[in-house]
């Protein structure tokens, strides 16, 4: 069976693969994070023909789905189908690899984040475009983490937050020693900066502030890129000790906001929701792009929000962060 897309890209449909799976084992990358049904980032139009559902479809409202909305990481063809997805030709090239790293460096910025450094071993080649993630497994239990690394950096940096009674937040705060032998697997996901000549929106909530680090970082380490629009970022935690990143430019200019959830005795910024916070001061979203990381919550506000105040549904990127045990 063949699946085409409205780009005039086409591509046969694997056994027992979802439509998602069965395009990137063609060479192809349409949209995906979380690839569980659970954020959305996958969603597309089914044009003509029937797909069978290989697990529950979280994402969708009752509405999209009479609306011929799939998620292509949920769904498999059941005949040749015709779908409203666009093959991303920057990832061509970027291959997922399993290589096995060492912890190089531990360090606890807060109470609920450390930062790891993992060193791959001196042949490994590990090619990826700042804003994606890896999956990094030890023992029998794999978890997903942005990398806030850039590709130029020898070593890959991770930000990880603490969850009650997670089993590698466990690992990470209790067990991690300097020189532990892990397996990553990646690099994954499609959240990237798309366009850096116009206006840009980042929103963060916790450690989605990682890959937003990474694009900003490789934007000051290029010597091509000249800025000539406004970049701002609105990044919210719940505990003042949990905004980790004090970032310095030389050649960015960008405006952070720190935005916390609950107000504080000590707190003089932002309270709230970055969503809000953003677009209580954006009030022309006019070529607009807006990328957002961190939890499904925001995420799923931020979207319905921006897009209420005119945003182009195409002008906004995201990466949920899904919680796992």
């Amino acid at each position: 069976m063949l699946i085409d897309t409205t780009e005039g890209t086409q591509f046969e449909a694997q056994d027992d693969l979802s439509i998602l799976d069965s395009a990137l084992k063609s060479g192809l990358v349409f949209e995906y994070s979380c690839k569980n049904g659970q954020c959305g980032v996958c969603k597309t139009t089914l044009l003509n023909g029937e797909v069978i559902e290989l697990r529950a479809q979280l994402a969708l409202s009752d509405q999209e789905k009479s609306d011929n909305k799939i998620l292509t990481c949920c769904c498999a063809a059941k005949t040749s189908i015709k779908i409203d997805s666009t093959d991303l030709s920057a990832l061509h090239g970027i291959t997922v690899k399993t290589l096995p790293a060492r912890v190089s460096h531990i360090s606890y910025l807060s109470e609920k984040i450390v930062e790891i450094r993992l060193r791959l071993p001196p042949t490994a080649i590990f090619q990826f475009v700042e804003g994606q993630y890896l999956d990094v497994i030890w023992n029998t239990i794999r978890r997903s983490y942005s990398i806030a690394s850039i590709s130029a950096d020898k070593e890959i940096t991770l930000l990880i937050k603490c969850f009650e009674n997670g089993q590698m937040t466990d690992y990470w705060f209790n067990k991690v020693k300097k020189n532990d032998l892990l397996r990553i697997e990646g690099p994954k996901g499609t959240f990237f900066l798309r366009d850096a000549q116009s206006p840009l929106i980042f929103l963060a909530t916790g450690t989605g502030i990682a890959p937003i680090k990474s694009i900003l970082n490789s934007l000051e380490h290029d010597s091509d890129f000249q800025q000539l629009h406004p970049i701002m970022v609105y990044w919210g935690n719940r505990s003042p000790e949990d905004f980790v990143w004090q970032a310095s430019f030389n050649k960015l200019t960008v405006d952070f906001y720190n935005v916390l959830s609950q107000p504080t005795n000590d707190w003089s910024g932002d309270t709230g929701y970055v969503q809000d916070i953003a677009l209580a001061r954006q009030h022309n979203l006019d070529d607009t792009v807006v990328y957002a990381c961190g939890s499904n919550a925001m995420i799923k506000s931020a979207k319905e929000q921006f897009l209420a105040c005119g945003l182009d549904e195409n002008r906004f990127y995201s990466d949920a962060f899904v919680q796992s045990f």
